[in-house]
């Protein structure tokens, strides 16, 4: 009776928190109902990541056991419908894994409190609660798998920088006695290892001052002969070789605008065009690792299309389209090819399959945690406007579901800034929607997938025109009635965070308040702290941002720091920190909060312990998300949850 009492009183504390909504667009309307910060990043119904065994005869999956994100195994039995399933017993967090060849044994890469030094993991699937042992126990080394070896359950390809700090060297590693032996020996000038299904190095990728060049090892791996090359100014990724080794597939930019598939004749080194899509980049292709042929490639244009190039599997996607629009990918097969696990998304929710080729039957696997409040989620609408030079930029919008406008707007600003985002569930905008916001994402100049000239139109413009896309952006939806422009928010993380507090210095009577996570404040200091293995892609990190080497950059560099400009700040901010952040470092965080303490400015700081350059555990994810909702409902005038209860049990771990 008293347990029952404490609750009923602690739920009545807890709705006493909630902040109701001060915005007059949202207080003259009805929403949806206020979800919790737990639903989104602390769901107990999470299940995902699911991926079926070589063989065909279990399946892995993750989902939540208590307090924890843990792996699940358990047999395809199509003949027995009992449920075998089972946890593994151990914490895997936000990491990928695979399995190993032998399908008894998992594989995964995980870190040390988010210091990027990842090792290797092996779990014996039936080995109980036994922990995961660590195959790669070597200090101050990021560990990373580079290939399955068929036929050979016992020994993969990894790369590590263990010898070399900037320089990625092949191993030969023994999965169940951990036994390493070097393979190829690397230098700083190699950018890629192309390796086969036997475990074989087929080819390497070296470049130079001005170029990259795609190499074979002649008789003697140490000689090589150059295939093809291409300018550091293109965009290319050498993929896999035939099953015949008479060519091999590249996604290439080169002598076009648009990423396509092309094949590289291994001989006469002409090259095929095999795939092309007119207006975006080919973002992704799924080879078959039988035929070693492309059978699937992606493309990223409004809504994501996969297409079939290989015929059969035109079927399988059909039966996934019937829905409407939809990311349709294969997350794994066995060895075999014909059982694949399909991930299946839409804008509020991801939905998982098993499909057998041979039958073609579906059987659900498993729907993503928010299935149950799906109804209370927003819809992502692809938006286009024209910069104010007559780009073309592309976005999403998520409006909360409400009639009225106009409505208090957060502008999300992804990070990269080579990256981009695309139709799919998105957790930030669907929760900041449900909060009464409208969400506007944007692709500005330099996000990846809409061709060379659009991206190259980023050349040193991160304080530029960059932030001109983002603030053309807020005026497109202050035109259209959507944004209210006293109440508008910008928020991102790393390079969104450093482009929140750009617009926030730049353009500071823009923005109601910013949200930086991770972001840089000073690029100078941004290039001398990068870690030592991001050595070979310096070059076009350097042509974008600057050299700080180079006067000229310099001095613009300098003027495109956020850091030097703090007192032109005048909106509040947040700023949250991982303190283990070995990309974007705490002192970038630290000098920027100090800056604005001295201009006497309005900022808060959210110092992570634990975490790096990602967030991963999700009691941080609810610390941040709490100190998200509370900060906007305080600046743009939308509602907060206020105390979550999942908060006492964050604050037991």
């Amino acid at each position: 009776m008293a347990y029952k009492l404490g609750i009923a009183l602690l739920s009545v504390f807890i709705a006493a928190c909630t902040v109701q909504p001060t915005h007059q667009s949202l207080t003259d309307t009805d929403l949806p109902p206020l979800l919790p910060v737990r639903d989104f990043v602390a769901n107990t119904s999470y299940n995902g990541d699911y991926r079926i065994s070589p063989d065909g005869k279990k399946l892995a999956w993750k989902a939540v056991a208590g307090s924890q994100e843990e792996i699940f195994v358990r047999s395809l039995n199509h003949q027995n419908s009992q449920d075998d399933s089972r946890s593994l017993g151990f914490n895997a967090q936000a990491y990928p894994f695979v399995w190993a060849q032998d399908s008894q044994h998992l594989l995964f890469i995980k870190d040390a409190g988010g210091d990027e030094n990842f090792h290797l993991f092996r779990a014996n699937i039936n080995a109980g609660e036994q922990e995961p042992v660590d195959i790669t126990p070597l200090n101050n080394t990021r560990v990373a798998i580079k290939q399955l070896i068929e036929g050979d359950p016992e020994h993969i390809l990894v790369v590590h920088n263990g010898r070399l700090k900037s320089v990625f060297d092949l191993y030969r590693l023994n999965i169940i006695s951990g036994e390493m032996n070097l393979v190829y020996q690397s230098t700083d000038k190699i950018v890629r290892l192309i390796t086969d299904r036997q475990g074989r190095l087929r080819a390497r990728v070296r470049q130079d001052e001005s170029y990259l060049y795609l190499e074979l090892p002649e008789a003697e791996i140490d000689r090589w002969k150059t295939l093809t090359r291409w300018s550091n100014d293109d965009t290319v990724r050498v993929l896999k070789f035939t099953k015949q080794g008479d060519a091999i597939h590249l996604l290439s930019n080169r002598g076009r605008d648009k990423v396509a598939l092309l094949r590289l004749d291994t001989t006469s080194a002409k090259e095929t065009v095999v795939y092309e899509h007119p207006d975006v980049d080919v973002s992704f292709v799924h080879i078959n690792s039988n035929t070693m042929l492309p059978a699937l490639v992606y493309t990223q244009p409004d809504y994501p299309q996969a297409i079939a190039l290989d015929v059969s599997l035109e079927q399988t996607l059909e039966t996934f389209r019937k829905q409407g629009p939809a990311g349709i990918y294969v997350s794994s097969a066995d060895d075999a090819q014909q059982l694949f696990t399909i991930d299946v998304n839409d804008d509020r929710k991801v939905t998982y399959y098993l499909y057998d080729r041979r039958s073609g039957q579906t059987r659900l696997l498993g729907k993503h945690a928010n299935y149950a409040i799906e109804k209370s989620l927003s819809s992502m609408l692809p938006i286009k406007y024209t910069a104010r030079d007559g780009l073309t930029l592309h976005g999403y919008l998520t409006l909360p579901n409400t009639a009225q406008r106009p409505l208090p707007m957060v502008m999300l600003v992804h990070g990269g800034p080579f990256s981009r985002y695309i139709w799919q569930y998105n957790r930030e905008s669907q929760f900041l929607a449900n909060r009464g916001y409208a969400v506007l994402q944007v692709n500005y100049r330099g996000s990846r997938g809409y061709g060379r000239e659009f991206m190259q139109a980023a050349i040193g413009e991160f304080g530029g025109k960059m932030n001109d896309d983002l603030i053309d952006g807020v005026n497109w939806a202050v035109k259209q009635g959507i944004a209210d422009k006293n109440h508008i928010a910008i928020m991102g993380r790393s390079f969104g965070g450093y482009a929140t507090l750009v617009g926030l210095t730049k353009t500071p009577d823009t923005f109601a308040c910013g949200i930086d996570t991770v972001g840089p404040s000073d690029l100078q200091a941004l290039d001398k702290n990068f870690p030592a293995y991001w050595k070979p892609f310096m070059h076009q990190w350097r042509k974008y941002a600057g050299d700080p080497e180079n006067e000229k950059d310099k001095a613009r560099m300098r003027e495109q720091s956020p850091l030097y400009h703090a007192e032109k700040i005048k909106s509040p901010v947040l700023i949250i920190q991982g303190a283990n952040d070995v990309r974007v470092k705490q002192d970038q965080s630290d000098r920027m909060v100090q800056a604005l303490q001295n201009a006497q400015k309005d900022v808060d700081y959210l110092l992570i312990e634990g975490e790096g350059h990602n967030i991963r555990h999700w009691k941080n994810h609810l610390k941040v998300y709490r100190a998200t909702e509370d900060f906007l409902a305080e600046c743009l005038g939308g509602r907060s949850s206020g105390f979550d209860y999942y908060q006492l049990g964050s604050w037991m771990f």
